[in-house]
């Protein structure tokens, strides 16, 4: 039992002593990498930059360019001078790996030294060797500078440059180039050159838009117009127009409506106007605006829609007589008319026209030839000067068996002058064909004994007029119309009734009137 004890305690120092002896291990394993680690980053920071390609660029009489590059990020500095002890120009930003430093204000035909330094993050300075350069003279200057010029308002140059800028496509950055080329530019001649090329380029880029040839086409229709015209540069297209009636010349305005697409920017402009007035003369003038804003105008100029074509409808021949027909029509607008009827038998063609403008026509046809075949064409004109024509329709003359129609039958009545108190009583009316009338009427709405009459009329027409002397006043009487055509087809109008106006008294007979109904005396006996 000893024995196995000693071995336990053995076998348990033994297992503590590997443990600790890994512990320690570990620790030293631990310290040696940092300070490995330690050492290399030591070792990274004391290299400076290497500085190579140094070049010397634009020298001028009184500048030059200073370029460089380095292997790692870092600041630039240029140690420049008339002799070997250098004054510095710096940039300190320690971000870069090509340079350039711009020496200013040096003096022409003068000799300058100089080195480039960079320092990196950690300080550490790499240093060129020694360079030197000699500024041009003046003269020298002058011709470097008209080379520069031409170099710098050459094709791609600054005129390129303005060109963008005047279209508004000029960047930030393009604007930055323009104006560092200009500042490096000393020469006052170089400049006048400059501003001569800008202007030329300024004057195509910077004026208005110019409608060509202040030319406008235009399609018309009864309501709408269509104008297109062409502009030497892009810009939109806007029609601004007045009606002949709406437009003042000597408005600043005088167009009351205006009609575009204001943002499409063409060389080709197409604007199509609706809801226009049929035959209607308008003023109207084209107008394009550049990105720049600025406007090119027309002229005034007019276009005249066309007119409504006449139409013809419902085209009837009411009535065939024996030696007469009458036609009846209407139109979609007001027109005069003529009908063209031909003879078939003899092919004689004759007119019969009515120079009135209105949509309800009706004509008749007389001395025609009894059981004779017609052809008959109806050509209506507009007010406007716009003509059509219907197809041609046919017809016989036959013998006539329809009474005369009696239509528009009117009166008016008046106080008969004299002392009798008799009332004046006119009475109109027409009939469809040559006809004599006659005027029947009697007193009250009921016939009591035969009815009176007017002489019937002599002579056959149209329009009738039959005047009655002997109604009385305030009282109502019936009366009709009785016509005959000259084959003796009788027509009877409808029946009429009118009330005759009332005798107006004097102011002595209403004062009379007054009394009598007041105190009841002065009664006539």
């Amino acid at each position: 039992m000893k024995i196995n004890k000693i071995v336990y305690i053995n076998f348990v120092i033994f297992a503590l002593s590997i443990i600790v002896a890994l512990v320690f291990g570990i620790f030293i394993i631990k310290s040696l990498a940092v300070s490995r680690v330690s050492a290399q980053e030591d070792e990274a920071d004391i290299v400076p930059p290497r500085l190579y390609n140094i070049e010397i660029s634009n020298v001028s009489a009184t500048s030059s360019i200073i370029k460089w590059e380095t292997d790692e990020l870092s600041d630039s500095l240029v140690n420049y001078g008339l002799e070997k002890n250098y004054g510095v120009v710096r940039e300190p930003r320690v971000d870069k790996l090509q340079h350039m430093i711009i020496l200013e204000e040096l003096m022409p035909s003068t000799r300058y030294y100089f080195r480039v330094t960079s320092s990196d993050t950690e300080g550490n300075q790499g240093i060129s060797s020694n360079y030197s350069f000699l500024t041009l003279s003046d003269q020298e200057h002058v011709k470097e500078g008209y080379a520069s010029e031409q170099e710098v308002i050459g094709e791609g140059g600054l005129s390129e440059i303005v060109l963008e800028l005047g279209t508004g496509g000029l960047s930030q950055e393009g604007l930055e180039q323009l104006l560092e080329v200009i500042q490096q530019i000393n020469s006052e001649e170089v400049l006048e050159v400059i501003e001569e090329k800008v202007k030329e380029k300024a004057e195509e880029v910077i004026s208005p838009p110019t409608i060509i040839l202040d030319k406008a086409d235009v399609e018309v229709g009864t309501d709408y117009a269509i104008v297109s015209w062409n502009t030497d540069k892009d810009s939109n297209s806007i029609v601004a127009l007045a009606s002949e009636d709406n437009y003042d010349e000597t408005e600043e305005d005088p167009y009351s409506w205006r009609e575009g697409v204001p943002n499409d920017m063409v060389l080709e402009h197409i604007v199509e106007i609706n809801g226009l007035v049929p035959a209607t003369i308008y003023h109207f003038r084209v107008s394009s605006e550049s990105t720049l804003g600025l406007t090119g105008y027309s002229s005034d100029k007019t276009f005249k829609t066309k007119s409504i074509l006449p139409e013809i409808y419902n085209i009837q021949i009411v009535k065939v007589e024996e030696e007469a027909a009458t036609i009846r029509w209407v139109t979609n607008v007001p027109c005069s008319a003529i009908i063209a009827y031909t003879n078939l038998n003899n092919n004689e063609t004759k007119l019969e026209g009515n120079s009135s403008f209105l949509t309800a026509h009706s004509l008749r046809l007389t001395n025609l030839i009894f059981d004779t075949y017609y052809s008959v064409v109806i050509k209506v004109e507009s007010e406007d000067g716009e003509k059509t024509e219907s197809d041609p329709l046919t017809f016989i003359t036959t013998r006539d068996e329809y009474a005369p129609a009696i239509a528009k039958v009117n009166t008016e009545s008046t106080i008969y002058p004299g002392s009798d108190n008799k009332i004046q009583t006119i009475v109109s009316w027409e009939t469809d064909e040559d006809a004599q009338c006659q005027l029947f009427y009697h007193q009250g709405l009921v016939l009591i004994d035969e009815p009176e009459t007017l002489l019937k009329e002599e002579d056959y027409g149209l329009k009738h007029v039959q005047v009655v002397t002997n109604f009385l006043p305030s009282t109502v009487y019936k009366f009709w119309i009785v016509c005959n055509d000259e084959a003796e087809n009788v027509g009877r109008s409808d029946d009429y009734t009118i009330l005759t106006p009332t005798q107006e008294e004097s102011i002595i007979d209403i004062i009379i009137k007054n009394f009598e109904s007041s105190f009841g005396w002065l009664k006539k006996k």
